[in-house]
């Protein structure tokens, strides 16, 4: 797929900390998710997960050793989760790639590289972000129109780690990448375009197998068949959107960087003064 400027394929020029990004943003459901599993059986979770409900959580924890250990586990694969979703919202933050170098210090050896590219703004940047703002503000009202109490008819038990996980647990992940999105693409960051379509894919790929009834606790009421199907094309036209408004990103040293070195000085000027 081509970007904003002809011959640059924009999947090999999307600058290399959005790719870990993506990466580590991507490890945090695995990771916190399998924390979530250990320490579920040690829990007592009673209630469904509405509006106007009122869960109970208590721990059924013994001093038997084996609990313990589980319980230790389950906490740090828990914290790992939470610490890759936020070094990945570090690095869609980031600026330039020194400050994202920043954010994955703390893997140490299993810290990544990441190379400087020279960054190419879209001409329509400005249409685009507030295309882009307007979108998923239209989309944050059909997902809270989804929360079981509001629009939502069917019930999501918390007893059971199927509907915990996929239901309130992954609503908040889900939501939790949308609404940084919306805020790095106000504050002009480019981050916040890829965190948006992070957002809509999650989105569909969990809208699908669910009007297919895959998905617990059962298959979807009419109404909320309606609601989810309402929201695919404010999807399909955030993702044209973005894509559109991200920019070109060029190895240093490139012919074509050598061709355009006053638009990309300005270029960088511009994101750094940001």
């Amino acid at each position: 797929m081509k970007g904003p400027f002809n011959g640059c394929d924009m999947p090999e020029n999307i600058p290399n900390r959005f790719k870990i990004a993506i990466f580590l943003l991507s490890l945090a459901p695995i990771a916190g998710g399998f924390g979530l599993w250990l320490i579920f059986p040690l829990l007592s979770v009673t209630g469904n997960a509405c509006v106007l409900c009122s869960p109970s959580i208590g721990i059924n924890l013994s001093l038997a050793p084996i609990d313990l250990a589980q319980a230790l586990i389950a906490t740090v694969f828990f914290l790992l989760g939470v610490a890759l979703f936020v070094s990945s919202l570090g690095l869609f933050t980031s600026k330039n790639d020194v400050q994202a170098t920043r954010w994955v210090r703390w893997l140490g050896r299993l810290r990544p590289k990441i190379r400087d590219r020279t960054i190419i703004p879209s001409p329509d940047r400005d249409k685009y972000r507030r295309y882009a703002l307007v979108i998923l503000l239209v989309i944050f009202v059909q997902a809270i129109l989804l929360i079981p109490g509001i629009g939502e008819d069917r019930k999501y038990s918390l007893s059971q780690f199927s509907t915990l996980f996929l239901g309130p647990v992954w609503y908040s992940y889900a939501m939790a990448i949308g609404i940084s999105g919306f805020i790095l693409i106000y504050y002009q960051r480019l981050g916040g375009y890829l965190l948006a379509i992070v957002f809509v894919i999650i989105g569909i790929g969990t809208t699908m197998p669910d009007l297919l009834g895959f998905l617990p606790p059962s298959a979807p009421t009419l109404r909320t068949t309606i609601l989810l199907l309402s929201g695919f094309p404010f999807d399909i036209l955030l993702i044209y959107v973005c894509w559109r408004a991200l920019p070109v990103s060029m190895p240093n040293g490139s012919s074509r960087e050598a061709t355009d070195s006053s638009r990309t000085t300005a270029a960088i000027a511009f994101f750094d003064d940001k």
